[in-house]
């Protein structure tokens, strides 16, 4: 199928139009496939966007509600906790339920968190809704990679990989942008609202007039031990990090991480598990990208949080121009990633991967020299070569891990890389959380403290340097002790 075939089905969306694919599938025709992958992507879209367009408000928030340093850490936390939490469960729900059906639900719930965001007269209800959202969230990846490697036409389904990509990450970054201008111009509350609204419309259109279902291994189940000493651990990990300064805290965190190795470990003996620990185990590949794809995300997902404190605590700029500079790592991605596929074809995956690494890497660099008095240029020059290593590098590290997978345990596979992804973003917020506690403790921000929150600012760009550089050791590892057969 040419390229233009596949722009024609998403410009019939516009005049539903109803496509099919030319074949049978076991599970059922696609009928409406533009419609449904228009679904899928805008979804994939939303949802980045109301974490990340409700992160800049925290500010805005704080200041309304009296909120201290300790509540403002928890709020990303929150989201990505929860997150965490739900990803493995949600990627054995789509296999067993439905993908197109969890994907579904996972529409609704981040509508419902969005409306409660919006309500919310203390810190504590807007924690319960971005924990929520973390939970809408979580189903809503765990199925959008699964449905986007089975739903495409075969040749298309890097070049589909590379839109998902692309609109994810403007859908990331592009929230602080939407964020600041309802900020700006209307009430945080819409920050909520609107977002809120569009995933409504959505799940309308998937439970509606989507009809077709795609499954992974429909006899799997989810045993309430794993789940219970999956999120346990979790659990144990986050309070443990978030009063890491006391040795209450510390025994927490210690537990945790004992808890989890624990799980690991009971999950490689478990005939049909949570975590399938034999994607890693049969796989050396998926092994090594996902690792790499774990420590990229420490970085990545706690990026807007963190930069959203610099420009509006210590650099003084308004929320709307805080989101049109964070905007720039959003359109650099957009336009590197749908490429991806198409640069594929000409170079091989791991030297795009090494290319986007190498980037990432000198891209921390810059952002570790930031101080009070730095120029912003630098803090654009930094995300903007952000956004295109991840255009770069994403598409080939998501394709070739997923590629390796059997179709049966796709659900699971996407829902692990996500999980990976998310488990990045945890370790970094709660990094952030640790260092806020540690420099700020419960007081709220305000200008004497500000050389405080530079060094929280400091030691995590500090720490986003270490890990870049052993993401490029490990690539460079597995390029180097990789099968003979796999050698040029």
């Amino acid at each position: 199928m040419h390229d233009f075939e596949l722009d024609f089905r998403f410009a019939c969306i516009i005049g539903g139009i109803e496509l099919k694919n030319d074949t049978q599938e076991k599970e059922g025709e696609i009928s409406r496939l533009g419609l449904s992958l228009f679904v899928i992507l805008v979804g994939s879209f939303l949802a980045p966007l109301q974490m990340h367009s409700s992160t800049l408000a925290i500010p805005a928030i704080a200041k309304e509600m009296g909120l201290t340093a300790d509540i403002i850490s928890w709020f990303t936390l929150s989201q990505v906790l929860t997150s965490a939490c739900f990803v493995l469960p949600a990627g054995k729900l789509s296999d067993r339920f439905g993908r197109r059906r969890m994907f579904a639900l996972g529409l609704l719930i981040c509508s419902v968190a969005c409306f409660i965001g919006g309500i919310s007269f203390n810190g504590y209800m807007v924690l319960f809704a971005r924990g929520l959202q973390g939970v809408g969230a979580s189903l809503i990846f765990a199925a959008a990679v699964a449905l986007l490697v089975s739903v495409p036409p075969e040749d298309q389904k890097v070049r589909v990989m590379g839109i998902y990509i692309s609109v994810a990450y403007v859908g990331m970054v592009t929230g602080p942008l939407f964020g600041g201008f309802v900020i700006e111009q209307l009430d945080w509350r819409y920050v909520f609202y609107v977002p809120g609204a569009m995933f409504l419309v959505l799940t309308i259109i998937g439970f509606g007039f989507i009809k077709w279902e795609r499954y992974g291994d429909r006899e799997t189940r989810i045993r309430l031990l794993d789940l219970s000493l999956y999120i346990g651990a979790l659990l144990l990990m986050a309070f443990g990090v978030y009063d890491a300064t006391h040795l209450q805290g510390q025994v927490l965190l210690l537990a945790g991480l004992l808890a989890f190795a624990c799980f690991c470990w009971f999950q490689s003996k478990r005939r049909d598990p949570l975590l399938q620990v034999k994607l890693f185990t049969q796989s050396r590949t998926f092994t090594i990208l996902g690792i790499a794809h774990f420590l990229i995300y420490v970085s990545i997902l706690a990026l807007p949080f963190t930069l959203t404190l610099y420009l509006q605590y210590l650099k003084g700029i308004d929320a709307q121009s805080t989101g049109l500079i964070l905007l720039v790592q959003a359109l650099c991605t957009a336009i590197i990633a749908p490429f991806s596929g198409t640069l594929s074809k000409y170079f091989r995956p791991r030297h795009l991967i090494f290319t986007g690494v190498s980037g990432f890497v000198i891209a921390c660099f810059l952002l570790a020299s930031l101080g009070p008095q730095s120029a912003i240029w630098l803090v654009v020059a930094a995300i903007a070569l952000i956004g295109c290593s991840v255009g770069v590098m994403d598409t080939p590290i998501v394709h070739t891990s997923m590629s390796t997978v059997n179709n049966k345990l796709l659900g699971s596979a996407s829902a692990t890389m996500n999980g990976l992804r998310t488990m990045g973003g945890f370790i970094g917020m709660g990094l952030v959380s640790y260092l806020m506690g540690l420099h700020l403790g419960t007081a709220a921000i305000e200008p004497s403290l500000y050389p405080q929150l530079m060094m929280v600012i400091d030691q995590f760009f500090d720490v986003s340097v270490v890990i870049s550089l052993l993401t490029l050791v490990l690539l460079v590892y597995g390029v180097l002790t990789r099968p003979r057969h796999e050698r040029d």
